[in-house]
Formats: structure tokens, sequence, C-alpha cells
């Protein structure tokens, strides 16, 4: 599913045939011509959408659509779409998220060299004191980096910032491999590690008496919420650093982490890429259709039901209670009214790459190409087609070598403006609607 697309930051080579200026005027006519002048009568693979499936609610839903019922007409009324469906997702999946504390201390506690002088590392301690939160209790979690030694060197290092667990038999402490870490400091990245286990643990015992929660009373936000709370702390913290270019900041992830880095994403205008990596349910795979590499309908992947039941802490109950607590059948997740292309599509017009493998026994590739596609309508609205990727590589649920590569090409050609050879694939006109039935808006 992997295809081969040749280009820069502000340029598809692939794409250009005939001079054609690719804002989707190319599409739009096609559409036109399709459906004889109208709207939202979009092919659904091979053939037409079934009208029953349309009516009962299971295509995702419209990202152009307005809460008064209207769908918006022109690029200019995508911030304030934007932020209408960015709330919708914290009052009806993450939970509401209180704003950026007055005051964050940070505490350099070791810095060492690393690979002969390429690299630095640093252990940070990362403070939000008790008189800086309404339930007057302080918020303390690690920071773990590792990046370029830029000394002699003006140019500052992007950095991608991820949530971790506490690993101290990993490199580092971090939760990918050295070999990950070196390449990408080798590639002028900086990596930023965060973990969560003090302030915000991933356990539903104690999450609920963790110290974000304490000191943050009246707010409904859930883990995800939480710990893209937390990474976007970490952004401020880096606005301070001189060896961070604060422009460029990159949120990643993969599973929980991946539904994580989303989030940050869709709430943090500030994260300039956004990369989730195998996020599944929760993330990129759409809560509504699900199937593996083979199509819809094929294999058994989580639904937002299980994922509630197994983990209530992730999520708003509200949310999960559109499935059912063993995920074994489709439920009234039709009645949602969002999807994973919803989230996708709140990061618009900044930079998405998503990673998956194709033999991910959790990660619905079905679910999350679809959803890809449809996020990429908003994109291609924007005149930003090719800041909208996905990769599938062969494997199952990690975040591999292959996966990290693919995502530090993507900003390289999306933050640096380089040409790269690129292994990822980003929307063309001819691409067929999948699991929608409605187009973008033509101007």
């Amino acid at each position: 599913m992997a295809m081969t697309t040749r280009h820069a930051a502000t340029t598809v080579r692939d794409n250009e045939k005939n001079g054609e200026v690719h804002d989707g005027t190319a599409y739009c006519n096609m559409v036109r011509n399709s459906n004889n002048g109208t709207q939202g009568d979009m092919s659904c693979g091979n053939g037409t959408c079934d009208s029953k499936k349309r009516n009962n609610g299971w295509l995702l839903p419209d990202p152009f659509m307005g809460p008064d019922g209207e769908r918006i007409t022109s690029p200019d009324q995508w911030p304030a779409q934007r932020a209408y469906l960015a709330d919708m997702l914290q009052h009806r999946l993450y939970g509401t998220m209180p704003p950026a504390p007055a005051e964050l201390q940070s505490e350099t506690v070791t810095a060492n060299l690393m690979w002969n002088g390429e690299g630095i590392y640093e252990l940070m301690q990362l403070t939000i004191p008790a008189t800086a939160t309404p339930g007057g209790v302080a918020i303390r979690f690690t920071v773990r980096v590792c990046r370029p030694n830029r000394s002699g060197q003006s140019a500052p290092a992007i950095a991608l910032v991820m949530p971790n667990y506490t690993s101290p038999d990993r490199f580092c402490g971090f939760c990918i491999g050295e070999e990950m870490l070196h390449t990408a400091v080798s590639r002028g990245y900086a990596i930023v590690g965060f973990e969560i286990d003090e302030a915000a643990p991933d356990d539903a015992a104690k999450f609920f008496d963790s110290p974000c929660i304490r000191a943050y009373p009246g707010y409904t936000w859930r883990a995800l919420a939480v710990w893209a709370w937390m990474q976007s702390r970490v952004i401020d913290w880096l606005e301070t650093c001189d060896w961070a270019d604060w422009n460029r900041i990159v949120a990643t992830g993969h599973s929980r982490f991946g539904k994580t880095a989303l989030c940050c994403g869709l709430t943090d205008t500030r994260v300039a890429v956004t990369a989730p990596a195998g996020s599944g349910c929760g993330g990129m795979g759409s809560l509504r259709l699900q199937g593996n590499r083979f199509g819809e309908g094929i294999g058994h992947f989580e639904r937002i039901g299980r994922m509630a039941n197994w983990f209530p802490h992730w999520i708003l109950p509200e949310a999960g209670a559109y499935g059912t607590p063993d995920g074994e059948r489709p439920y009234r997740e039709n009645e949602l009214p969002f999807d994973a292309n919803i989230l996708a599509a709140c990061t618009a017009p900044r930079g998405l790459i998503v990673v998956e493998g194709l033999d991910d026994g959790v990660a619905n590739q079905f679910g999350t190409q679809v959803s890809w596609l449809a996020a990429s309508e908003v994109y291609r609205f924007l005149g930003a087609p090719e800041r909208c990727g996905i990769h599938y590589r062969e494997g199952g649920h990690a975040y591999t070598p292959e996966d990290w590569n693919v995502v530090m090409d993507f900003c390289d050609a999306t933050l640096r403006g380089r040409n790269v050879n690129a292994t990822y694939k980003i929307r063309k006109d001819d691409d067929a609607p999948v699991g929608y039935d409605w187009s973008m808006p033509c101007q």
C-alpha cells in the first residue's frame, strides 16, 4: 500500500500533470461532471455507497458541516470550524482540558555527551508548582532529551516530542532503541521523551487520584487528554530552549501514545507535524469502519466499547457507551457525531503523517486508510494536500526504524522544504473516495 512519491514542501511532483495547479479545481470539476453539478453523492469504492449504510450513519462524518447545519464554503472559515470540532471532541471524547499553567519550572538533573560528542543526553525535571494549580497540587514529571551537539552551529533542532513510560532498562530510559535515537540525532532532530508515570499513570486504579487530576478539579479530562496536555507542557519548556526550533515541533508516539499525539496535535496549534503510529481505536482507526489489509469487514479489531471497558481512564465513558463492552459487534458507533477523520482534520493545514503496520492486529488498517483519505479532503480544500501523508509497512504493532525514517522524511519535506525520495502516500486527484459520500466544498 506504500507508494513512492517524490516531492518537496510545496510541490507534489508526481501530481504535476499538464501544468495543473493542484488547489482542488480539477477534482471539483471531476465531481461536477460525474454528479451533474451536485455535491455529496460521491462513489464509495466500487460503485455508489449503499443508501441504507448512508442513512444509518455508517459512513464517515463530514468535517465541513458547521454547528448551524450548513457546510462551510471558504478556507477562511476553517479556523472557526476547526475550533468547533476540537471543542466537540473535548466534550464528547477526551474530556475538558485546563489551560496552560502560569508557571513551569525546569531543572537539569544530568547532562552528558553521547556518540563521541555527536549528541547530548539530558535528564530534566519539569514542575508545575502547587501555587500555579487551582487544586494546590504540584505536578512533576521527568523529561529525557537526546539532541544534536550544536556547538558552533546556529541551526536549531526539530524536536520530536513523545510520551514515555519509565523504562530504566532501556537505552537512556527511552521506549525506543538506540538505533532510532542515533538516526534522529544524525539527521538533525532532537528526541524529547516525557514520562507519564508520576503525574498521570496508565493505571485506572491510580489515575483518578493522580497529581494532574487533583491539581485541576472540575475538568473532565481522561488519560489521552492529560497525556496530550503534558506533551504541550513539554512544548512550553522547549520554547525556552535555544537549541530547539520552536516553530517546528513534532508530536509523535505509538499505540496509546499515538492516540495521545493525535490529541496533542489537534488541541495545540504549535505542533507543526502530528505523527501517530499504530494508533488504532481512539486514534486514526475509524470507529465505524473496520477491516485489515484485505478490506472492510475482514479481521477483528479493538472497538470503542471494548477499549473503554478495558481502559476506563482513557476516554469519557459517554463515548465508550456507543460500543459494547466486549466489542464483538457494531453497536451505536454510527451515532457518534465524530470519527477518526474528524480528529485528523483538526490538524489541518499543519502536517500529518500516519505510519502503520499491515499486519498490526490492533490498528484497523482499512479504517485507518479511509479515515486518512477522508481527512485529506480538508487538506485539499486548504490547498495543502502534500502535508497529509500515510505509510504502510510489512509487520505488526511496533514503532519501527522504518516508521521512524518515514516520519523524518516527511518532516524534511514539510518543515525543511527538502526533496525526498519518500515512500509515503499523499492524496492525488484521481483517488476514489472510500467510506464517505461527501467531498470538499468546491470554490
